[in-house]
């Protein structure tokens, strides 16, 4: 087998591994398990952290939390790290690499954010992802993870709306990879140009797609907040 095509392979099997991960949905697992009930069936629908917390308490709202976030982690890392022995190899005493391993980091958090929205493990009926697109953010470039939570915490200790913070805290993503860049990738040069483009511009246009589904997934939410109909996490439904 060719080396490129061992690397198709490695990336393909990192890819799925991920959705599978995503595909986990502790949502619906703890509220089993905590209320008897499925998340899904209750209050918004959606398979997240606040439903959760709205259906089932705290307790299984604060697993949720970790572990929704803990899974995009540990698959960022599987594209991070692990697939880096086989996308970086030595050839005539030199180091080279045939694929980045931010972008793969960030093709593995796409799909266990594709897994957690569309889990085969619950009949692709999952959550809106932004636990799992905190936690890849987070393990791609800590500096913008911490950015878009200051600006989820602060709007949301300003009106307690959970889904406000989210959509303030997506927007910021693109925007914070953009400028803190030259702050966070000193001296970290690209291996390969996707299209052409400078790693820079690349990570600012990954971070931008997950803004994208981010918003996407809020639609309805959207629509409430403009009406004045979303309810802070506080309020009974």
């Amino acid at each position: 087998m060719s080396l490129q095509w061992q690397v198709l392979l490695a990336m393909a099997l990192c890819a799925v591994i991920s959705y599978l991960l995503g595909s986990i949905s502790f949502a619906v697992i703890f509220t089993k398990i905590f209320a008897k009930t499925d998340v899904r069936e209750h209050g918004s629908g959606n398979a997240g952290m606040t439903n959760v917390f709205r259906t089932a308490g705290k307790l299984p709202g604060i697993l949720t939390l970790i572990l929704d976030t803990l899974k995009a982690i540990v698959a960022v890392a599987i594209g991070k790290y692990g697939a880096m022995e086989v996308l970086c190899y030595t050839s005539g005493g030199r180091s080279d690499a045939l694929l980045d391993p931010l972008y793969m980091a960030y093709i593995c958090g796409f799909c266990c954010l594709l897994g957690h929205m569309f889990p085969i493990f619950f009949g692709f009926r999952g959550g809106k992802g932004v636990l799992t697109s905190l936690g890849t953010i987070m393990m791609v470039d800590w500096s913008v993870g911490l950015v878009a939570l200051a600006a989820f915490l602060l709007v949301f200790l300003l009106f307690r709306i959970v889904s406000l913070g989210s959509i303030v805290a997506a927007v910021t993503l693109p925007f914070s990879t953009y400028f803190l860049y030259p702050l966070t990738h000193q001296g970290v040069g690209y291996r390969f140009a996707l299209f052409g483009m400078s790693q820079k511009l690349t990570l600012t246009i990954f971070s931008a797609v997950i803004m994208i589904i981010v918003l996407a997934n809020h639609r309805s939410n959207i629509k409430r907040l403009i009406h004045g109909e979303e309810k802070p996490i506080h309020s009974k439904r």
